[in-house]
């Protein structure tokens, strides 16, 4: 993917601040759930988004670290695929750095989870990705990273 549309996929998550996290899990089928997500600057390889400690999809990840993530526009005309490695992280300064990118997106999390002592960063490695724009001229047309 050049830089033109790897600056794009960060845009489409940056502005959609939702997507959807498939993970693998013990009984060997994948699981998918709407994950409030964000980039970092400085961080142009990660995803990042938070969960609880002992949660479904941190017990996920620790069976196997392959995850997928889907972005969309509102309108459809951006849809951005990513696959990556996923690692549960715990450390107070990237916590910070999250919470602060994702604060004002958080309040139903913190509603169904009112425990910050139990807060986990996951953190994604993307090792590839796809930008599809489905109402363009050509709609099967995929930029790959």
């Amino acid at each position: 993917m050049n830089q033109e549309s790897e600056s794009a996929v960060r845009g489409l998550i940056d502005s959609a601040r939702v997507g959807v996290l498939a993970t693998v899990g013990s009984d060997g089928y994948p699981h998918t759930r709407w994950m409030t997500a964000v980039t970092l600057p400085g961080e142009k390889d990660f995803v990042y988004c938070v969960s609880m400690a002992g949660s479904r999809k941190a017990a996920d990840i620790a069976f196997s670290d392959r995850v997928a993530w889907s972005f969309q526009a509102p309108d459809l005309s951006r849809v951005a695929t990513i696959a990556g490695r996923a690692a549960i992280i715990e450390t107070p300064e990237l916590k910070a750095r999250v919470l602060e990118a994702l604060g004002r997106d958080l309040e139903t999390f913190w509603r169904v989870n009112p425990d910050p002592s139990r807060l986990v960063v996951i953190e994604t490695l993307i090792e590839s990705a796809a930008l599809y724009r489905p109402n363009a001229a050509a709609p099967d047309t995929e930029e790959s990273l």
